[in-house]
C-alpha cells in the first residue's frame, strides 16, 4: 500500500466516529419520541424529533460512504481493489465508491475492537447530547404547558418514567435517591433470603454444625 497506516488509521476514525454518534444520537431519538420520554428529546415536539432522528441517521450513512468522493484518502480513482495494496491517496471515483471503505485493519482501517471503542464514545456522547438539548427542550415545554392544569407531575417519579416529565439532569438525583432506598430494602429482604442458601452459607452451616 502507498499510503501511511497511521493517516489512514486517523481519517478512517474520525470519519467512523462521526457516522456513529449521528446513527446513535438518530435511533435515541426515535425511540424517545415514540416511547414519550420528552427528557431526551433535541426537539419540543415528539413528530419532530422522529423526523429529525430519521434523518440524522441517513445523513450519517450517506456521509460515511460517499466521503471519499471529495475527501481525499486510500481510495484515489483507479487505485481501490480488494486487498488494499495498490491504494493511492486522493478523492475515489463514482464507479469505485462500493469499494473505497474496504480497507484491511493491517493497512490502516479499523479493527474491530478499535470500532467498539469508538462507537462506545459516540453512542456516551449521543446520549450526553440528548440529555443537554432535551433540558431546554423540556423548559420550552413547560413553557408552553404552562397553562395546562394537567401538567402536575409525581416528583416520586424517576426513571425512565420520570424522564416524561422533567430533563434528564432533573431526574438523575430522584432516581438515585429511589435505588438507594429500594435497594436497600431489597437486599434486606429478598436477597438476605436468598443468600440464607447459597452454597457457601450451606458448606459454613454444614461446617459449624460437624463441630
Amino acid at each position: 500500500m502507498n499510503t501511511d497506516p497511521m493517516a489512514v488509521r486517523d481519517l478512517f476514525a474520525g470519519h467512523y466516529f462521526l457516522f456513529a454518534f449521528l446513527a446513535s444520537i438518530g435511533a435515541l431519538q426515535i425511540a424517545v419520541s415514540n416511547s414519550g420520554i420528552r427528557g431526551l428529546w433535541l426537539t419540543p415536539h415528539a413528530g419532530i424529533t422522529r423526523i429529525l432522528g430519521i434523518a440524522l441517521i441517513l445523513t450519517g450513512i450517506a456521509v460515511f460512504f460517499l466521503q471519499p468522493l471529495w475527501v481525499e484518502g486510500p481510495w484515489a480513482a483507479g487505485s481501490v481493489e480488494a486487498d488494499s495494496l495498490t491504494r493511492e491517496w486522493g478523492k475515489a471515483s463514482w464507479s469505485e465508491i462500493a469499494g473505497a471503505r474496504n480497507v484491511n485493519d493491517i493497512h490502516g482501517g479499523l479493527d474491530g475492537v478499535k470500532q467498539t471503542g469508538w462507537f462506545a464514545l459516540a453512542v456516551i456522547l449521543a446520549f450526553f447530547v440528548s440529555a443537554v438539548v432535551g433540558t431546554l427542550s423540556m423548559k420550552i415545554l413547560s413553557a408552553a404547558e404552562s397553562g395546562n392544569a394537567g401538567t402536575a407531575t409525581n416528583s416520586d417519579t424517576d426513571g425512565l418514567e420520570g424522564l416524561s416529565n422533567r430533563p434528564y439532569l432533573s431526574n438523575l438525583p430522584i432516581s438515585w435517591r429511589n435505588f438507594r432506598a429500594d435497594i436497600r430494602v431489597l437486599w434486606r429482604g429478598e436477597l438476605s433470603k436468598a443468600d440464607r442458601w447459597s452454597l457457601m452459607r450451606m458448606l459454613s452451616r454444614k461446617g459449624g454444625s460437624s463441630e
